[in-house]
């Protein structure tokens, strides 16, 4: 579950400091020692940043910092593989890092399933109860069998005989004391498959003092956890905001009535849709997004989030295409255009009580301009810029000077080049309950205009949805925290947007 990375540690160097004036002349003042790579920084850093307040949830997934610094792990010195390691091996490794770590020699025990085993201690800090670690596995083969049985995914990776034999395992430690519920990290690439990895799983030894209480954490914790070490073996290298918010979404499917992942929805576009759908940040926008995969699932069915895993599988001879590509073919799969459907999302978190199973108690994207047309002034303009994978939203209402009969005409001119993808939508809200979605079809110069009733007597709003669903990217795979791994080529989307009230 999150944790958020606060400032980078130092890399384990010294570096002399020394006072003004004691150097002497035929000196040379010591060199700064070289930096340690960012993604083992990052990772020493949440690993090793203690805490003494109860997290709520509200911090960094330690898994994709542990993916990050495993991906990197080739490019590094010798001594930082050495470090990477220490921070990637399990908690009964010898010469682990000391941040998540068994004591030397101190007795383990175990508690197995045909599938799984679940490690953990008696003594020491990180210290569970038998009881604990049986209730650990029970929560874990859960997770296991709605994951992979009932909903298809494809099982971890076997890790052959590391922690014993090839059964999946989890390590039970005082992550809690890091501000963590859990993690899992990939450990070694599976035989023939480079995009693939085996993993394990680290959770909280007794998940004391989280808002949700110790057996509620556990299952959204496991459930969430557990589709990272099958996503590993899937495709390891897959963009992070698609695997975090598919996991997020996870917890729905295995634990849905603790909901704990609703914490999360003002921070991804259903709060917040001027940040981009691809943003992998600590603003935890990429937890909040898990709604993106609600809507892709309640739109085609829980299978569709499969399919599209499917879609991005690395394995040796598949398409392995990047998690927002892997959407788009699903959609082409279904006879839907991914512009529209992007559009469609965004109107929905306009409406979540009529959009979400659950909406009722999502709170509603707040529209980013509000515009009244009367018989003064009937005309208004405006000119948005959007960055890619982002929705504006325009809400129109008649004065009470404007006559009966008035007609909303509104006039759209887009940039539209290559295959930029913008939208225009209008959502008509009537007093009767009723509510029509109409589409501002854009020609190829991207112009486009609508005509709709902004009669009083009939008309409570109207809302202009306009959308930036560009899939564009250049230099995909250069390292960047967005799709694709590259660099966004549509982020600035010009809209320019007359809206007039006519007899």
């Amino acid at each position: 579950m999150p944790r958020l990375a606060a400032v980078a540690l130092a890399t384990g160097l010294t570096l002399a400091l020394l006072s003004p004036g004691t150097a002497f002349a035929d000196e040379a003042e010591p060199a700064p020692p070289a930096p340690a790579a960012p993604e083992l920084q990052l990772a020493q850093d949440v690993l090793g940043g203690e805490t003494t307040e109860a997290v709520d949830g509200d911090e960094r997934d330690a898994t994709m910092v542990l993916r990050d610094l495993w991906l990197a792990r080739p490019t590094m010195s010798a001594a930082e593989r050495r470090s990477a390691d220490a921070l990637l091996a399990r908690p009964t490794i010898p010469g682990k890092d000391a941040y998540v770590s068994y004591q030397p020699d101190t007795p383990t025990s175990t508690e197995c399933s045909q599938r799984i085993c679940v490690t953990y201690v008696t003594t020491t800090q990180d210290r569970s109860t038998p009881g604990w670690a049986a209730q650990v596995l029970s929560t874990m083969e859960s997770a296991w069998t709605r994951e992979v049985d009932e909903l298809g995914y494809r099982a971890p990776a076997p890790d052959g005989d590391a922690g014993g034999d090839s059964r999946f395992d989890v390590y039970l430690a005082d992550v809690s004391n890091q501000g963590l519920y859990g993690y899992c990290a990939p450990e070694s690439a599976v035989p023939g498959e480079p995009a693939r990895a085996q993993a394990y799983c680290v959770l909280d030894n007794d998940m004391a003092g989280f808002a949700k209480g110790p057996l509620a954490s556990l299952r959204v914790t496991a459930a969430h956890e557990f589709f990272h070490a099958i996503q590993f073996n899937i495709d390891s290298r897959e963009d992070q905001w698609f695997m975090e918010a598919s996991a997020t979404w996870m917890e729905e499917q295995v634990a849905g009535e603790i909901n704990d992942n609703r914490q999360f929805l003002k921070s991804g576009q259903l709060g917040t849709p001027s940040q981009p759908l691809d943003t992998y940040s600590t603003d935890l926008s990429m937890y909040g997004n898990w709604i993106f995969v609600q809507r892709l699932a309640q739109s085609f069915g829980v299978d569709a989030v499969r399919s599209v895993w499917q879609r991005l599988d690395a394995s040796v001879g598949k398409r392995n295409l990047w998690s927002l590509r892997g959407v788009r073919s699903y959609l082409r799969s279904q006879g839907a255009a991914w512009p529209k459907f992007y559009s469609q999302f965004a109107e929905s978190n306009l409406t979540p009580r009529r959009s979400y199973e659950e909406g009722k108690t999502y709170r509603a994207t707040k529209v980013a301009r509000r515009l009244f047309l009367s018989a003064k002034r009937p005309r208004a303009s405006l000119n948005p810029g959007l960055r890619h994978l982002t929705s504006h939203t325009v809400r129109i209402k008649a004065a009470r000077s404007l006559p009966r009969r008035t007609r909303l005409v509104v006039n759209v001119k887009a940039k539209r080049g290559g295959a930029a993808d913008p939208v225009a939508r209008l959502l008509v809200y009537k007093k009767s309950g009723k509510l029509s979605r109409v589409n501002i079809k854009l020609d190829r110069k991207g112009r486009g205009q609508q005509r709709v009733s902004l009669d009083r007597r009939k008309v409570r709003k109207v809302e202009l949805v306009l959308s930036n669903a560009s899939l564009r990217y250049r230099d995909c795979g250069s390292g960047t925290a967005w799709a694709c791994g590259g660099r966004p080529r549509d982020d600035d989307q010009r809209f320019h947007v007359v809206v007039r009230a006519v007899r």
